[in-house]
């Protein structure tokens, strides 16, 4: 009996003990339990508030953006007076490309003539009559000068990407340009005629040309929020014809007057280079044009060109010739003047020579008046190292251009009149064209006037031509 109370006894207090030790497992669970579900509470708590600080902050930014969309004109208080007209927005995208995409021919043919003698008014008459005294009082010291010149732009490609706020492009042309020079002297002889104390004279004709022919790329940027728009187009370019800077000597010959004996001849050396003279020795050159334009104003911006700025010069071989020529010869006048016998004879080859197209600057401004782009004064000042004539020009224009007629969500304008006039590369030129843009085509137009004297420049004593089309969107 005593041995089973002791069994009972100690079977409790094992059973206690036993079930003391699961307890504070289970309690030690349960707390971990519990710390674990506080943290996420807390985390949970944190999350909420963030996101409640950042929906406020979005609200906020929301209402601003609403708030300056609804009134842009509170932001920045428009000035008045004289600082207002040139601060100010302007109403204005002169700036702006009309096509993301273009092809033509832009100024794609053009030719001109121009002389300071004579112009088409003084054969428009019933009846021509020519005042020798007065044309000779009429020629300067330093002779007439006669020019032609001739271009032609086939081809030309132009991108506008407007996410990068530039252009890419590539062009080709053709551009000649002759010039003569004809000495006071020589007018002396046609309009006075000789003497016995001067039964001899003589005298120089000058002439030089050149024909051009290119290829190049382009690349156009705008920058400092469109303020700034620069350009730049290298080019290849090969010397067709050049003609350097030639003298050709006149002689008249009138050793006895009183029996009629005369004779006017002329000669001398006459060097032509060209692609084609040495086929075998093509040599091109390569230039650089570059512009850049500043938004000094809303309404006034200037800017400035410089054209082919040498890189590589473009060699070349030609040939030498000699000019002679009767162009009066008679032992007496009274049985006629003689036949006119003027020809060329090859002599050799002619020097190598290292050739670079003609040289420009130019300056000016844009003046929009009126605060928009219906008015634009462009006045130009500039001047050209012209090759081959060795002679260095003053250039000073003065452009206004209109700009009228608006078609919905079309960039620019419809009709593009304009009118120039001013000094030019030794010619006084006269111009008035129009540009006809519905955006898909564009027509260009130009004719002009024009001469080395100023007041024979307004006598058609030169005409010029001009025509262009673009293609694109």
């Amino acid at each position: 009996m005593k041995k089973c109370i002791l069994f009972l006894i100690v079977s409790s207090l094992a059973w206690g003990l036993y079930a003391q030790v699961d307890l504070s497992e289970l309690r030690a669970s349960i707390e971990a339990d519990i710390a674990e579900e506080e943290a996420k509470a807390e985390e949970l708590a944190a999350l909420e508030a963030q996101d409640a600080a950042a929906n406020e902050v979005a609200e906020v930014a929301q209402e601003s953006a609403e708030i300056a969309e609804a009134k842009p004109e509170e932001t920045v208080p428009l000035k008045t007076g004289i600082v207002g007209y040139f601060t100010n927005p302007a109403d204005t995208e002169h700036h702006k490309p009309l096509r993301n995409i273009e092809v033509g021919f832009a100024d794609g043919f053009k030719m001109g003539f121009g002389n300071a003698l004579v112009g088409v008014g003084d054969f428009l008459k019933k009846e021509i009559v020519i005042d020798l005294d007065e044309l000779y009082d009429k020629i300067p010291e330093n002779g007439v000068g006669i020019g032609a010149n001739l271009a032609l732009r086939p081809l030309y490609v132009n991108v506008y990407v407007p996410k990068l706020g530039m252009g890419f492009g590539l062009f080709t042309s053709v551009d000649g340009r002759f010039d003569g020079s004809l000495r006071k002297n020589l007018f002396d002889l046609i309009t006075r005629g000789n003497s016995l104390e001067e039964p001899n004279k003589s005298g120089t004709i000058d002439v030089s040309g050149a024909v051009f022919a290119e290829a190049g790329l382009s690349w156009r940027g705008s920058f400092l929020k469109d303020k700034l728009r620069v350009s730049a187009a290298p080019a290849f370019f090969i010397p067709l014809i050049y003609i350097p800077k030639s003298g050709l000597t006149f002689e008249l010959d009138a050793e006895q007057p009183e029996t009629g004996n005369l004779y006017l001849g002329i000669n001398g050396d006459l060097n032509l280079y060209g692609a084609f003279s040495a086929p075998s020795k093509i040599g091109g050159g390569a230039d650089l044009s570059v512009s850049g334009e500043y938004a000094l104003f809303p309404i006034l911006d200037v800017g400035g060109t410089i054209s082919h700025i040498p890189i590589v010069p473009a060699t070349l071989h030609g040939t030498k010739y000699t000019v002679t020529g009767d162009i009066i010869n008679t032992p007496s006048l009274l049985d006629g003047i003689g036949e006119t016998n003027i020809g060329t004879k090859k002599v050799g080859s002619a020097d190598e020579r290292l050739v670079v197209r003609p040289l420009r600057f130019d300056f000016y401004a844009l003046y929009r008046p009126l605060r928009r782009d219906l008015l634009t004064l462009k006045p130009s000042i500039g001047f050209t190292v012209l090759n081959p004539s060795e002679e260095a020009y003053f250039n000073g224009v003065l452009e206004v251009r209109l700009h009228i007629g608006r078609l919905p969500n079309i960039p620019g304008y419809i009709f593009n009149p304009y009118l120039s006039t001013g000094i030019e590369e030794g010619y006084w030129r006269h111009k008035l064209g129009y540009a006809l843009n519905f955006r898909a085509v564009e027509l260009d137009f130009e004719v002009g006037l024009k001469s080395q004297d100023y007041l024979m420049s307004y006598q058609a004593s030169g005409l010029e031509f001009t025509f262009g089309m673009k293609f694109g969107w």
